[in-house]
Order: structure tokens, then C-alpha cells, then sequence
């Protein structure tokens, strides 16, 4: 199992997480620039993500979490807490709780 930051602080929060060919991306407050994920090694590709785990509603971990998923069909998991106030971001993302 490997563990990557992205990012960490008020301005954005994101971890990747990989076992084997399955790669998480535990919160993503980072604002994704032109559809991507931030440029710092290591760089995942969102179509190699399997899912995008939120931990809270907080915005430097959600916000940036709708964008990415819309785009290329990422699914997110999160609790319904997490999800309420939120509720027309995620429309017509597949959403786990």
C-alpha cells in the first residue's frame, strides 16, 4: 500500500491512496486546474482513480470533489451528512454512503 499527499491545508486537501491497480483519492479540496489534478508528483490520472472517498463537508476536503467526479465518471463515497447541503453539486454522480 502506498500513501501520496497532493495537498494538505486551508487551501486544499487530498490523499492518494494505491493497493495493487486500485487507486483512492481520499478528499479533494484542491480545485483541479484545466480537469486535472495537481501537477506535484505523484501525478494520478483521473481515469485511473476508482473512487473519491470524502471525510467531511468541510471545503478545502470537498471542494473540488463534484468537478472531478462529473468529469470522468469517478464515484464518490460519503456519509449523508457529508452530503447534505451538497446535494445538487453530486447530481448525476454516482454517490455511496
Amino acid at each position: 500500500m502506498r500513501f501520496a499527499s497532493l495537498g494538505s491545508g486551508s487551501r486544499g486537501n487530498a490523499l492518494v491512496v494505491e493497493a495493487g491497480s486500485t487507486r483512492i483519492l481520499l478528499d479533494c479540496g484542491i480545485r483541479a486546474r484545466r480537469d486535472s489534478l495537481p501537477s506535484r508528483p505523484p501525478r494520478p490520472h483521473p481515469e485511473d482513480l476508482s473512487a473519491v472517498v470524502v471525510t467531511h463537508e468541510h471545503d478545502d476536503h470537498i471542494g473540488g470533489v463534484a468537478r472531478l467526479a462529473r468529469r470522468h465518471s469517478i464515484p464518490v463515497w460519503l456519509t449523508h451528512g457529508t452530503l447534505t447541503g451538497f446535494e445538487s453539486s453530486f447530481a448525476g454522480i454516482a454517490i455511496y454512503m
